[in-house]
This record gives structure tokens, sequence and C-alpha cells, in this order.
């Protein structure tokens, strides 16, 4: 009877534990789709399972109150707590220090993030997806230390200039662009939404295997694709809508403050005015004028949205995604249809298992985009928009009292306000004139195809082949409409004109690579991966006709003018185009090694022929060596429980960049419209020069990668060293030859910088989490050889100064501002300029010998720094971004104009130059000088982003996987000692650097804010 009864309570004692037992069930995703090979383990025991090809899994728990713990690799280890539930839903973030991070390094390859030698940094979707950008390149401002992004303007659809690690070139730095193994011109075409990932490529060991193309960094762009696993159509739509704003103005002086500043300057002169100026204004008429605030009239709000969706899917031999946006967002300087930006664009790919060895894939897109704009950044008359606001003073209306533009010129006349005549101004214009007359409109038809097959010969020996095409038709229009007004001396009749552009850029690439991976050997303690590649580039800009039409159209409708509603074509002209083609055939192969990986070695070599330097000098080689040593691994580390990962790496390269130039550089040019003696002839305006070869940079890296406290601290240093020589320049020509310089490889650069990034995570069982970030790129420039060339000059401003503001010279950096020295102002209020060259010279009129360096528009450092919590469903990111060391050029002023507003500070401030508003005395203003630099530094809140997603029990009544609705902001607020409209001024001309932190009236960036939706099916 003991016996029965001890065997029943055996019995019970084993059963207990299945009473309280449950069984769950989950899916496990990321922010793209199903995880399939997830671990799912019962905290504090060894209790676990693993997701299966959907994500989907089912464990049997303890207890019904259980923690999970989800864990994947690449991703943040996700802990949750049951509380009853039976039914899960575990969406994975990717995690930034994860040591098995794969990284995208080229030519189909990808390498463990522990195992990488070089200097290489990634942006994730998971951040572009926050930024509400039209461009994608605006995704890396502030993100990776060492790349400057500057926005040419805050003009919707305005392209972005790229640096990496500074300007190493007067010529083109643009980097080289690369989106999915393809070379494209920029990434204007693409969608955001469509990356997954942009990679820099940024010392010369990781660009070598680009070899002449690669010299000033590469970007790698990962698109959208399918996930081969037997799932379900995972369906995306993202969507926001939001309103745009100007959130800064220049504090220029207001009726009251002008019409002082304008006494005072009657009263300066002893009322001796400039020919056609009036005397000092009453009280009786300053009360009658008007106050415009020209901000006010003519900037606006204006609307931006977006909508994206996409769909991904796959089974255990092929994957596919397609997606599809439309972007649309109006300039709050113009509006719609006079500055504007949309794009429509639709994408696909494919993936296909052919056999278990072959797999084809394939990807497709097409974007039709259109820009409207309107003349900015010029001070010059009749188009200088910008210009035109700040000059114009308050006391000049918008309109008249019948609706006409007011016109501030009247020739031969007075224009008068409310009764009160005023002065007649000849430099500027009502810029709601100037924006009526202005059309332009840019549109783009771009494609892109890209085919590849990868063939497995044995387990370790891979080929892999590929074909892409990338076409971009742009289409380039502009109207002066016919406006006649009278009453305002307001008539367009005799600048009506219209233009067409027509162009062309294609890119064709093929190649193929052997890979073979010989894995562990000898004691399976080494490994060593071989690349051998080759590859065809052909690139061909067919630049079309320019056909211009001065006389009188049918309309005045922009949208429906042509040239077959010309009153009289044969007032058209005809400037035929040029066909520039430009070829490069290339041979590379690339060592991988490592011992233990824990002793890192790299090399690469590359052998480029290209068909755009001279028939001597085609051919370049282009080697780059880097090694690692992952110190976390030696004995004296690998139990330590702070230091996940340490690791030092060095490398050196050369790379090209062969962009400089264009492709007939070498050869000498002609006149074939010269006569002799009333004969048609020839005449040579230029040399040859047979040995034109590349820009080569040599650079060498030295990092630390530290990842520490459970890879919840993350620390990259990097020191670099890159010298670019053999630039291209002028070579010096006697006069007397009557020849244009040919172009040599003579100059040199060099770039030096420290670089830090910085992260750190922390989350709570409570379900509260925090992310920090910040980084910082040093940089300096300098330009250490010129060969036969003095100095470049560059930046010519006119009308205000017509003299150029920068030089390019040796010892300093490119670009600098350089001019006349202020060291105060005399008694009379002029401008005393210092004799920088001893010679006696009167210092109220200084000569070329006193010019110097005033000022550098390069940022000594660039800085980033993110936040991020999440708590129960919601979610807040902020983003700031911003420069140290920069200065800018003020040239928003037209000092060179009489009778013009100026600055509230000339009248609220002492100090201010002589008052010159109604004399033709010059007071030194009109020079450049270092009077107009300002320090340009800056710290701007790009973006602020609340969301909140649905708990899981409500969208699992939806049938959805994910609702997400947030609102956010951008350019929220500036820190800055610039007293411009904006800061943030980037490179006038994108194909010069020789022209940048020029203000002479930026469209401004504008505040936005945005209501937006996230739904996954």
């Amino acid at each position: 009877m003991i016996a029965k009864y001890f065997s029943l309570a055996i019995l019970l004692l084993t059963l207990m534990p299945s009473l309280n037992a449950q069984t769950i069930t989950g899916n496990v995703r990321d922010a793209s789709g199903p995880l399939p090979g997830a671990t799912v383990l019962e905290k504090g025991t060894q209790n676990g399972t693993q997701t299966d090809f959907d994500g989907n899994f089912t464990i049997e728990v303890s207890d019904s109150n259980a923690i999970l713990v989800i864990s994947y690799i690449g991703y943040a280890t996700q802990e949750s707590s049951l509380n009853g539930r039976n039914d899960l839903s575990i969406v994975l973030a990717e995690d930034a220090q994860s040591l098995d991070e794969v990284v995208i390094i080229g030519y189909g390859q990808t390498q463990n993030k522990r195992l990488v030698t070089t200097a290489v940094a990634t942006v994730k979707s998971e951040t572009i997806k926050q930024l509400p950008i039209s461009q994608a390149e605006a995704a890396l401002q502030g993100t990776i230390p060492g790349v400057v992004v500057q926005q040419n303007s805050g003009s919707p659809g305005s392209p972005q200039t790229v640096r990496v690690r500074g300007i190493g070139t007067p010529n083109n730095s643009n980097p080289l662009f690369i989106v999915d193994g393809i070379q494209v011109p920029n990434l204007s075409f693409l969608n955001p939404n469509d990356i997954v990932s942009q990679t820099v490529l940024k010392d010369a060991a990781s660009t070598a295997i680009y070899g002449s193309r690669g010299g000033n960094g590469v970007i790698l762009v990962e698109t959208l694709k399918g996930q081969k696993r037997d799932m379900k159509p995972q369906v995306s739509i993202n969507t926001f809508y939001g309103v745009q704003s100007l959130f800064n103005k220049p504090n220029l002086m207001n009726r009251d403050q002008y019409l002082q500043y304008y006494n005072q300057g009657v009263e300066a002169v002893n009322g001796n005015t400039a020919p056609g100026f009036r005397g000092a204004f009453t009280d009786a008429e300053r009360a009658l004028l008007p106050d415009t605030d020209w901000y006010d009239v003519v900037f606006d709000d204006a609307l931006i949205q977006n909508v994206y969706g996409s769909v991904v899917g796959g089974t255990d031999i092929l994957s596919y995604s397609l997606s599809g946006g439309f972007f649309d967002q109006e300039g709050i300087l113009g509006g719609e249809g006079k500055s504007e930006f949309n794009r429509r664009n639709i994408r696909a790919s494919l993936s296909i298992d052919l056999t278990d060895k072959i797999t084809l894939d394939a990807s497709a897109q097409y974007q039709f985009s259109e820009r409207f704009t309107i003349p900015q950044n010029t001070g010059g008359a009749g188009v200088g928009i910008s210009s035109f606001i700040n000059a114009l003073p308050p006391i000049y209306p918008a309109f008249d009292e019948e609706g006409n533009f007011f016109n501030p010129f009247i020739n031969g006349g007075t224009p008068v306000a409310n009764g009160v005549p005023i002065n007649s101004l000849g430099a500027v214009t009502n810029p709601l004139f100037s924006i009526a007359i202005s059309n332009n409109e840019a549109t783009q038809d771009a494609t892109n195809l890209n085919l590849s097959l990868n063939y497995d010969l044995t387990d370790n020996l891979r080929f892999r082949g590929w074909y892409g095409a990338f076409s971009n038709f742009i289409f380039n229009r502009s109207f002066t409409p016919l406006l006649v007004q009278p009453e305002q001396q307001f008539n367009t009749s005799p600048f009506v004109n219209y233009t067409e552009i027509k162009s062309r850029q294609q890119n064709r690439q093929w190649g193929g690579t052997i890979e073979y991976d010989f894995g562990r050997f000898l004691n399976q303690d080494h490994n060593l991966n071989v690349l051998l590649g080759y590859e065809a580039v052909e690139t061909t800009f067919i630049g079309g006709d320019i056909i211009n039409d001065t006389g009188s159209f049918l309309t005045n409708d922009f949208d429906k003018v042509n040239f077959a509603l010309s009153e009289d074509i044969t007032d058209a002209t005809v400037v035929p185009g040029t066909t520039f083609p430009r070829n490069i055939e290339s041979f590379f192969g690339k060592i991988d090694y490592n011992f233990k990986e824990k002793y890192l070695f790299s090399a690469v070599l590359r052998r480029d022929n290209s068909s755009s330097f001279g028939p001597d000098n085609r051919v370049g080689w282009f080697p780059a060596v880097s090694a690692g040593w992952v110190i976390s691994e030696e004995e004296f580390l690998t139990d330590s429980k702070a230091i996940n990962l340490l690791k030092l790496r060095g490398a050196w390269g050369i790379s090209g960049n062969d962009q400089s130039s264009s492709p007939f550089a070498y050869a000498a040019t002609v006149n074939t419209q010269t006569s002799y003696a009333g004969q048609p002839g020839i005449a040579l305006t230029s040399l040859s020069n047979p040995v034109l070869g590349w820009e080569e940079l040599t650079q060498f890296n030295v990092g630390l990668d530290i990842n520490a406290l459970d890879n919840k601290l993350g620390i990259t240093l990097d020191y670099y060293i890159k010298e670019t020589s053999d630039i291209l320049l002028g070579a010096t020509t006697p006069l007397t030859s009557g020849l244009n310089p040919a172009i040599e490889n003579t100059g040199s650069v060099e770039n030096r910088g420290f670089e830090v990034l910085v992260s750190y995570r922390e989350n709570y069982e409570s379900g509260f989490g925090w992310n920090i970030g910040a980084n910082l790129g040093l940089n300096k420039n300098e330009v250490t050889d010129l060969g036969e060339t003095s100095f470049i000059p560059g930046a010519q401003l006119t009308p205000q100064f017509n003299d150029f503001a920068t030089r390019t010279q040796v010892g300093d950096p490119i670009a600098s501002f350089y001019g006349f020295v202020v060291e105060g102002v005399d008694a009379q209020g002029n401008l005393i300029f210092a004799d920088l060259d001893d010679s006696g010279n009167n210092q109220l009129s200084p000569d070329d010998g006193d010019k110097a360096i005033i000022g550098d528009p390069n940022p000594d450092a660039t800085v980033g720094l993110t936040l991020g919590m999440n708590y129960k469903g919601f979610d807040l990111s902020a983003f700031m971004s911003g420069t140290l060391g920069n200065d800018i050029f003020d040239a928003t002023i037209r000092y060179d104009a009489l009778g013009t507003n100026r600055p509230a500070a000339y009248i609220t401030e002492p100090g201010a130059p002589r008052n010159i508003v109604v004399s033709a005395s010059p007071n030194g203003e009109q020079l450049i000088s270092d009077f107009h630099v300002q320090d340009g530094s800056y710290l701007k809140m790009k973006n602020v982003s609340l969301g909140y997603s649905l708990p899981e029990e409500v969208i699992d009544r939806l049938g959805l996987k994910r609702l997400r609705l947030y609102v956010s902001g951008q350019n929220l607020f500036v820190l800055t000692n610039y007293n411009g409209i904006d800061p943030e001024i980037g490179q006038n001309n994108t194909g010069s650097p020789l022209n940048i932190g020029i203000d002479q009236g930026f469209f401004p960036q504008a505040r936005q804010f945005i209501l937006g939706l996230n739904i996954d099916f």
C-alpha cells in the first residue's frame, strides 16, 4: 500500500509542470519580412526552437508568464514576456554593432564586418526611411564621418553634392555610384524607399578594385529584393503628407528703418543726391508708404506628399519584388509650376534558381521626373530673384492699384506709391514679375536594367557574369512669355523666347568574375578567397541640338507652348549637339586571407585601359593592400566580458579619377569657321598631349574598431592621408603662339583627416529601449602643387563685385576666399584695407598686391547626432547634423545698386560703413573683402519623428502585420552665427568645386511638418 501511494505521488509530481505548461505560437520578422531560422528560447532553460521558412514557430513553455528570448545573427536579441498570451508577433531590429553583420564590398562580394580591413561604412534602410527625402544621397548627410553632403539648393529636386574625405581635385570630385553592381551617374533616378543600404568605400584599399573610377570614393547601393523561402507575399505601403514653410528670414530694414537710413544718407551728402534720386522723406510721406516684407510676399506655404508601395515574396527556388511610388514637392518660393519636383517610378526584381547550381538575377526600373526651377543664387540683372528680394526696399508695394506688378524702375519717370514719389531703381525689379516670366522645366526618363548569372561550378568555385544598361533622356525647356503692363512699363515682347535642349546619357556595362573560396585548410586555421574579374564600361553622353526661337508665340501657356505655335519659325536658331563617348576595359584580382579570423590580409590589383586619355598613356595599374589584427581573439582578451571586438587595421592603396577631363582632352582642337583671304579654312587652336593620363589618388588609412559591453557600445576610429597627384591643369603656352593651353598632368592636393563614430544602445525588460550615436569627421585640405599654374580663380560674382571670389593656390585649401583684408573704418565710415604688400598705396583704394586668403568654405569638421527611444509601440527619433570651421561669403546685398535695402544692423548697431544709399561715391563695400565673410558653422535639427505602432491584438483583428502612424518635423531650428537665411549652402555649379559657400541668394531649405503612415500586410 505504501508503495502504491508513493508511486501516485511521483506521478502527480511528474504531471504538475504540465498542468502549467502552455503551447505558444508566433512569428518572427524584420522590417522586410519573415526571418527563417531565428532562435526562440525560454529564458533560464534549454527549451528552445527555430522559426520555419515563414518565420513561424511553436514552443511549449512551462509557465504562462515565461519570458521568450528571440535571437538572429545580425539582429539585436529581444526578450518578450508572455503575460498569459499564446500568440506572438516579434519584429527584430538590425544590430548596428553586430559582430556578424555582413558588409557589401563590391563585385558581388560580401564580408563579415569583423573581417573587414578597410574603411567602409553603411547606412541601412531603417535610417533612410525615417527621412522624407527626395534624393537618395541626402541620407548620407551627417550619418557617416568623412562624407560631406551639401544640398545645392532648397529648391525641390535639387541635386546633392557628395564629397568623400575632402575635395581631391579642383576638377570633378564626385564619387562613383554603383547600384546593384552597375555604374550610374548619380542616384537621382532612385526612390529612396527602394534602397536597402548605402555602403561608402572611403579609403584607397577599398576603392582600388574600381581602379581609375574610384579615387573620389565609391557608394554602393543595394536595392529591394525578395527572399528565397516559401512565404506569402509581403505588402508594404508607406505614405506621408505635409506642409512646408520658410523657417528663417534675414534681418533686413523695415519701412521706418529704411526711411531713417535714407534720410541720413541724404543729409550725409548735404542733399546732393545721385542724379534722379529724391531728397529726404517727410513724416507724412512715411505714413502713406507701405511696409512691404518681401519675404512674406514671395514665400508661401507649400505641400509635400509621397506614396510608396512594395510587394516582396518568394518560394524555395525564386524570389521577387515589385515596388512603385509617387513623390511631389512644391517649392516655398514660386510654388506649383514654377518651383516643383515630382517623380513617378516603378521597379521589379526577380531571382530564380534555374538549377541547383545556376541562379539568374534580373531587375528593371523606370523613373519619370519633372523639375520646375526659378533662377537663384545669382545677382545678375533680370534673373536674380533672391537678390531682388533682399535688395528691394520695403517702401515699394508688390502691386499697384490696378493689380499690376509694381515696377520699381520707370524709365524717364518716377514710381509713385500711394501718392508718394519714390526713386526709380534700375538694378532690381519686382521679384513677383521675375517669377511670372520665369519658366524652366527639366524632365528625365531614366531606365536601369540589370542581369546577372551565378554558376556554382563546384562547392568552392563560382562564376558570375553580368550585363547592365542605364539610360537617361533629359529634356530641358525654358520660356519667357509675353507680358505687357503699360501702366508699369512692363513689356517683355523684345525678350520673348522659347528654348528646347534634348540630351541623353547611356551606360552599358558587362563583365564577369570567377571566385574560389579555399575555405578552411591546414588544420582549419587558414582561410583564403581569390577573385579574378573582367569588366567593360561604355559611357556615352549625347548632347542634343539647342533650339531657340526668339519670336512671338500663339500662347503664353508654358504647358502648351512649342515650336509649332511659333508665329514665325524662321526666327529659330539651332546649335548642333556633341556626342562624348568614354570607354574603359579592365582586369582585376583580389585576395582575402585570414589566420584563425585573427590576423587578416587583403590585396587588390586592377589594370584599366581607357579611351579618355592619350594614346601613349591609356593603361593604368591600381594596387592596394590592407591588414588587420583582431586583438580581441588573443588569449588575454578572449575571456573579457567588457570587450567583444577590438580590431586594429591599416591600409594603403592607389586609385584614380577619370572624370576630370572631357573624353578628348588629349587631342588638339581646331576651329572650322576660320577664313583665309575670304576662303573658308581650318585653324589650330590648341595642342595635343598624347601622354595625358589619370589623376591618381594615393591613400594611407589606419583604423580601430571596438565593440564593448555586450555589443551595446560601438566605436570606430580612422586616420587617413589622401594625396591626389597628376591633377589635370592647363599647361603654360606662350602668348605668341596664339594657342589655348593643352591639358597636362601636374599638381597635387593633400587631405588629412580623423574620423570618429560612436554609438550606444540599451534595452530593458520593461520594453523601454534607447540608443544614441555621434560621428565627427575632421579634414584638412591643402593644395601642394599646381605645376606651372600660379593659381586658379573661381566664382566670378557679377554684378555686385565684378571679381572672382575664390582662389586655388599652393599652401591653401581648394576654393579659398580671396580678397582684401579690412583693418577698420575711418572717421567718415569708409572701409580701411590692409596694405599687405607695403606699397604705400591709399588704404581706401587697395591694389591687387593687397589681396590675400580671407576665408575657407571647406569645413574643418562635420558632425552628426542621432537619438532614438522606443516604449510599448511608441518610437521617437531625432537627428542633427552640422559643420564647424567653414566660412560663408555673403553676397546677398546689392552694394552696387543705389537706393537698395540694407541689413537692419546698419541702423540699429554702431560701426556700419558710410551711408551711400544715394551717393555714387564708394565706401569699400563694393570690393571682395573679409567684410563679407562670416562664420558658416551650424548645427541643424534635421529631423524629429514620433511614431506609434498599433498593438498586436489590434492589428491581428485588422488582418495586418503592422500599422504605424507618425508625425515628423524637418529643419526645425538651426544654431549658427551666420545672419543669412540658411547656412547650409552647397556648390553653385555641380560640375566644379570652385564655387562653394557663396550666398548670392540661395533657395532656402523649408521647414516641414509631416503626417505619415506605414502599413504591412
